[in-house]
């Protein structure tokens, strides 16, 4: 049961995270600014519950991938480092100084100030952003055909 579980829920990130890529991209850059504000306001972090929620979720999967007995410590040391790599690349496609009127409204914090970089040039990393979207693409075809055996 804890396999399918996680199954369930990976299958689900991976179709979140699949999904946010494409409406990044389809989002016009008023619209994401104007959520940016929205979601910022005159605070320095817009995430600080999400931050703290999704750390408990990701110990339920790693709690979850042990229990199953499906873990494989290569496999998973190879996708942390290549996860955590790969979002570190990501930001350092951001060196380019933000022009004023794309600039936050302070105070600014460096994490709203990277926030409002990534809405105004989500083009930076698309090196990054295919690779991920291939992983969690392959990874999609691989739980719905040897994860739930559809489509054999």
């Amino acid at each position: 049961m804890p396999l399918l579980i996680l199954k369930i829920l990976l299958t689900l990130f991976a179709i979140q995270a699949l999904v946010k890529f494409f409406v990044f991209f389809f989002m016009g850059y008023d619209e994401r600014r104007k959520q940016l504000e929205k979601s910022y306001g005159d605070k320095t972090s817009a995430t600080k519950v999400f931050d703290n929620v999704i750390l408990v979720i990701l110990l339920v999967l790693v709690v979850l991938l042990f229990v199953s007995k499906s873990m494989q410590y290569i496999s998973f040391i190879a996708g942390l480092y290549i996860g955590a790599t790969l979002i570190q690349v990501y930001f350092h496609r951001f060196t380019t100084p933000l022009p004023p009127e794309k600039s936050p409204n302070p105070p600014v914090s460096p994490i709203k100030l990277m926030s409002y970089a990534i809405q105004a040039n989500p083009e930076k990393p698309w090196k990054e952003i295919v690779f991920l979207a291939l992983l969690f693409g392959w990874g999609l075809y691989m739980f719905a055909t040897q994860g739930f055996g559809l489509f054999q």
